[in-house]
């Protein structure tokens, strides 16, 4: 009776952690490390590559450290006193502006953008300069779908990176508060990116999208009791927050980890989202990775 009573997907908590035991969470698409050793074990693999045929690529590895300069140089441009003169009348960006910056912003961009501005109003001091800095790195990106994801995912995730250090080592801000700060920050960013970002052209998501709709319907006959869900399937299911919920008043008890995938995995099947495989890819590529990393929200997304 109690082999019975354990059917179903089992999951410990270790299982979802990093495989280098760092403590944060890990994830398929990084190949079970977090999104910081995952990165740094690409850069070693990228490098043990290099070194065979150095000497043949030499002239081609000289042309990719000047972009990756040219690159670091147009982040770090949005960080010094003098950035706003890349926007001055006569120069090139003056001159020929992109055409998705002229054309009128959608509801959502001048609603996160009015959201933005009354944020940082609330901010004691540096407001006006971090909405500077986050504006010109999106008008800066804007129109870029030409690059490669991996290409857009290190832009956005090196701007990330230097206004969470300056904020924390040269405004000598809280972790807790820079936190607030840089989820508004990629709020107001991402919302002014996502036509350039979600789905980008050069890669397969929308193809993936495809088999995996094609593989939900196919799994439509399966029930609440073959995957030994421990939900009432009366009980209203639309978020992560309420299948805990759900669970909890169908157990009357906290659910587990045992718990929550199975029942996961039936609201993914019974909901069949569109593009569900694009939206895992926009929040890996583009969400602050330390949301991704630890809590709640890294949680949910793990599974």
């Amino acid at each position: 009776m109690s082999q019975k009573a354990r059917r179903g997907i089992h999951v410990d908590q270790s299982d979802l952690l990093c495989k280098k035991g760092c403590g944060y969470y890990g994830n398929a698409s990084w190949k079970g490390y977090c999104s910081k050793l995952q990165k740094e074990e690409e850069a070693a693999l990228r490098g043990a590559q290099s070194q065979p045929s150095l000497a043949h690529f030499s002239k081609f590895e000289e042309k990719k450290s000047n972009v990756t300069t040219r690159k670091v140089i147009a982040v770090k441009k949005f960080f010094s006193p003098s950035s706003h003169a890349s926007t001055k009348k006569g120069s090139p960006e003056a001159r020929t502006p992109s055409p998705s910056v002229t054309r009128k912003v959608s509801v959502d961009t001048d609603r996160a953008s009015r959201e933005f501005v009354e944020f940082l109003k609330k901010l004691p001091k540096h407001g006006a300069e971090i909405y500077k800095q986050s504006k010109s790195f999106a008008e800066s990106m804007a129109g870029k779908e030409i690059m490669g994801a991996d290409e857009l995912t290190e832009c956005v995730q090196d701007f990330y990176q230097n206004l969470s250090d300056r904020l924390l080592f040269t405004f000598k801000w809280s972790a807790e508060v820079v936190e607030q700060v840089m989820d508004q920050v990629e709020k107001y960013v991402m919302t002014r990116l996502y036509k350039y970002t979600f789905c980008p052209e050069t890669t397969d998501d929308e193809k993936r999208d495809l088999a995996i709709q094609a593989r939900i319907r196919a799994l439509h006959w399966v029930t609440v009791q073959m995957l030994c869900v421990p939900v009432d399937e009366a009980i209203p299911t639309v978020s992560e927050n309420r299948i805990f919920r759900a669970i909890k008043l169908t157990k009357q008890e906290p659910a587990s980890a045992d718990d929550f995938l199975p029942a996961l995995i039936y609201v993914v099947l019974k909901a069949h989202p569109p593009r569900l495989h694009s939206n895992i890819q926009y929040i890996t590529r583009f969400c602050n990775p330390s949301r991704l990393m630890t809590g709640e929200d890294g949680y949910y997304f793990t599974n």
